[in-house]
């Protein structure tokens, strides 16, 4: 919540009162960046660089998440001074940081040459308002993940391509067992990714002007669908991540995930049943999907070294850095989606099915047009208190969606935007 908060300091008082050094330490010049990270991959990332690029040296800083990579980077912008030379950035962060002055628009270093080798949806996510931060590291286009035991010991033949043919396994999987559910009701990640794929629209940014209408035909086409399934108590009330929606999995009480394809390869330690791999349910049965997940490898605008970082931005998007990268998580590149060795994995967790290609067609069918808000992690934070809550009572979603967009226009408003005015 404190790296949400934070922002209120950031978001537009520092548009004006930041101070960038647009300097930049030309890239065959001794230099050394500083690389903040989350991760535990990226010492390996900026070893690998640093051994094509002697002269740059790479101090790697560990911190513990997203948030805390947030909330020092925001610390750093008020203070004018302390922020890294690089930085990682979940899509859903971009706008918020961007507009607060604390990530560089790093197209006049050639990076936007580059575009063609991601995906169309990672690429821009990097992107707020003409200014590219700089590029995808992963990617989160939304699959289903569904147990397949459980779906044919509920009667069901084949993984449904349409909401109404989940509906109808829905109801199946609960009728066969009534303590097993065909999902969980879901967080704010959920949500808004599914809004998205539904072709809901319900945030737009231009400038500092913000329209929010969460009753937009797709988010309420997709309200309405998931609160007849939740107030017909087809829904498990375990929360994602909870050590109940573990043992939920485990014990072949959930039937299915609809996630980022990062969760691929983390389905290892829920062995009960025997899982697939499908595209997520839409509404005419051809493939939409939306970004669920993900982060790029930005350059703060404090950066006295934006040669030198741009470097690294190349390097992670052409050259080893990117091999490896494709290596962890789901990768955003395009080259790897047609590559046989990547395509033709078999995974042990689905009974040898090559589940990447799920992947590959989910990250083709990205529905475009969506925009997340400038504080979006504050939107995601109190999620919990209006449409959370509903979720938990089996109440009415557009009651909580109509609840949660109040209290975001106030917000907005109070943080010097210029909120549905």
């Amino acid at each position: 919540m404190g790296a949400v908060l934070g922002a209120s300091a950031l978001l537009l008082g520092t548009m004006a009162g930041c101070a960038a050094d647009s300097g930049a330490a030309p890239a065959d010049e001794e230099t050394t960046l500083t690389w903040w990270t989350w991760g535990d991959d990226t010492q390996e990332m900026a070893d690998a660089f640093t051994k094509e690029n002697p002269k740059i040296k790479i101090d790697v800083v560990k911190m513990d998440n997203p948030d805390a990579v947030v909330t020092k980077l925001q610390n750093a912008v008020k203070a004018g001074t302390g922020a890294p030379d690089l930085v990682p950035a979940e899509y859903q962060t971009i706008p918020q940081l961007t507009m607060g002055g604390a990530l560089a628009d790093m197209s006049e270093y050639g990076i936007n040459d580059f575009a063609g080798d991601f995906t169309e949806s990672t690429w821009n996510a990097m992107n707020f308002q003409g200014k590219q931060t700089g590029i995808p590291m992963d990617s989160g286009p939304m699959v289903m993940i569904y147990n397949q035991e459980l779906f044919t010991a509920a009667g069901i033949t084949a993984a449904p391509t349409t909401w109404d043919e989940y509906a109808a396994a829905s109801a199946a999987i609960n009728a066969y067992d009534p303590e097993a559910y065909i999902a969980n009701s879901g967080d704010a990640g959920f949500m808004t990714s599914m809004f998205w794929a539904s072709g809901g629209t319900p945030f737009s940014v231009d400038g500092e002007n913000v329209t929010i209408d969460l009753q937009d035909a797709g988010t309420k086409k997709f309200a309405d669908y998931w609160g007849t399934l939740l107030t017909a108590n087809q829904l498990s009330p375990v929360s994602t991540w909870s050590d109940e929606w573990s043992k939920a999995l485990e014990q072949g009480k959930l039937g299915s995930l609809l996630m980022g394809s990062w969760m691929i390869s983390g389905m290892d330690d829920y062995s009960h049943g025997n899982w697939r791999v499908a595209q997520i349910p839409s509404w005419d049965g051809k493939p939409a999907s939306a970004q669920n997940g993900g982060s790029g490898l930005a350059v703060t605008e404090q950066s006295k070294h934006k040669e030198a970082a741009a470097a690294v931005l190349e390097f992670m998007a052409t050259g080893t850095g990117r091999d490896i990268q494709n290596t962890k998580g789901f990768p955003g590149t395009t080259a790897i989606m047609e590559d046989p060795a990547w395509l033709d994995v078999e995974f042990a967790t689905y009974d040898g099915q090559k589940a990447n290609v799920e992947g590959k067609t989910a990250s083709e069918n990205v529905v475009e047009g969506w925009q997340y808000l400038p504080f979006q992690g504050y939107a995601n934070n109190i999620f919990g208190d209006t449409v959370g809550k509903v979720l938990g009572e089996k109440g009415d979603i557009n009651a909580g969606l109509v609840a949660w967009q109040s209290d975001l226009v106030e917000y907005g408003n109070s943080q010097g935007f210029t909120v549905n005015k």
